[in-house]
C-alpha cells in the first residue's frame, strides 16, 4: 500500500517552485569557486605551505652537499 502525502502539506512542485524562486533570488556570492570563506582559507593556507615547502626541499637539494 503507498503512502499518501498529507493534504495539509504542499504539494511537491510548490515546493520546488518556491526553492527555485528563493535561489534566483538570492544575490551571487563573492566568490565563484568557494561558498564557504573557511574553504577558501584552507586552500590559500595549504598552497602556500607546499610552495614553502617545495622551495626549502629545493634549497636543500642544491645547496647542501
Amino acid at each position: 500500500m503507498a503512502l499518501r502525502r498529507p493534504s495539509f502539506l504542499p504539494s511537491l512542485d510548490e515546493l520546488e517552485n518556491q526553492v527555485e524562486a528563493r535561489a534566483a533570488a538570492q544575490a551571487p556570492s563573492k566568490s565563484a569557486y568557494f561558498d564557504h570563506p573557511i574553504a577558501r582559507n584552507i586552500f590559500w593556507v595549504s598552497l602556500v605551505l607546499v610552495i614553502v615547502s617545495h622551495l626549502v626541499a629545493l634549497s636543500l637539494f642544491f645547496f647542501i652537499d
